[in-house]
């Protein structure tokens, strides 16, 4: 399958899996876990468990909807449970205010309620936006209507591939400072890759953004850390100039689907045990830029 992820995630990594794959392959040890501490749509882990770069993957997201969501699909009776209540469920308005309010009312101690009314909302709304319109409006006289992304034959495949996973996606709902300090256990047999909430103008594309202070909690953590590691930011001076100023960073250039479609440029952070290719080396304190073969 081309897509792996069940869900829609807005400056979703997935196009970065064949780099991740190949900084996995040069790490010595090499890793045989990948850890994302703000996981989302989990594109890039799924890529890296289903070709087998890795044996298992550690997805960790504050959002109690999302983590409800990768918990029920880790499992094949969860996944069972929710293609049947997507095959049962009309994509239409009025279930999207159905599931709207269930999403909206939190946890409640059914994984499998809040998880489909997470997923049904991430595929209905403009950009897989959690707390967007849907796709066409509320009177749906937009030329694309609410199931536009809703192909409930293709949808299953992808559930029950990361079902056929189980025991190998481990799934917690934590901070995700609070996340990597609990990876400390297994060292360098795992690879960390983080794409934390944007600096600026993260309201729109995620429900936990982190403020300042988190980020600097982040970045700290990071540096101490004995695992390798990699990091995503948006192509701000704050942070390859501030939070990572002597730090080995890298621009690219990668295609951002939120909103109005466009390639932008990113900053990339590499840890300091991290072995790179050699062409996309760089030393501490400066700002080389490469463009990945995969935006």
């Amino acid at each position: 399958m081309r897509y792996l992820s069940p869900l829609r995630y807005p400056g979703g990594k997935a196009r970065l899996a064949p780099f991740l794959a190949q900084v996995a392959t040069l790490q010595e040890p090499r890793p045989t876990r990948y850890a994302e501490p703000y996981a989302g749509g989990a594109g890039a882990a799924l890529r890296l468990l289903h070709d087998g770069v890795v044996t298992d993957v550690h997805l960790n997201d504050l959002n109690p909807g999302i983590a409800a969501f990768w918990r029920t699909v880790a499992t094949p009776e969860g996944a069972g449970a929710l293609c049947e209540l997507m095959d049962a469920t009309p994509v239409t308005i009025r279930q999207w205010h159905a599931q709207q309010a269930v999403y909206q009312a939190g946890p409640t101690g059914d994984d499998l309620a809040l998880g489909f009314a997470t997923f049904f909302l991430n595929r209905t709304n403009r950009s897989g936006i959690l707390d967007a319109r849907p796709i066409g409006g509320l009177d749906q006289a937009g030329a694309w209507k609410i199931d536009a992304r809703f192909n409930k034959a293709g949808l299953r495949r992808r559930i029950e591939a990361v079902a056929g996973h189980a025991g190998h996606v481990h799934v917690t709902e934590l901070d995700g400072t609070d996340f990597l300090h609990t990876l400390g256990e297994h060292g360098a047999s795992v690879l960390v890759y983080a794409d934390p909430p944007y600096l600026q103008k993260a309201g729109d594309l995620y429900m936990h953004a982190l403020d300042q202070d988190g980020h600097r909690r982040l970045a700290r953590t990071l540096v101490d850390a004995t695992y390798p590691w990699l990091l995503t930011y948006d192509d701000l001076e704050d942070v390859w100039g501030g939070l990572y100023a002597d730090r080995r960073c890298a621009r690219f250039s990668i295609a951002h689907t939120a909103g109005t479609q466009h390639v932008g440029t990113e900053t990339i952070v590499y840890g300091p045990t991290l072995h790179l290719p050699a062409t996309m080396e760089v030393t501490p304190g400066t700002q080389a830029s490469w463009i990945t073969r995969t935006a």
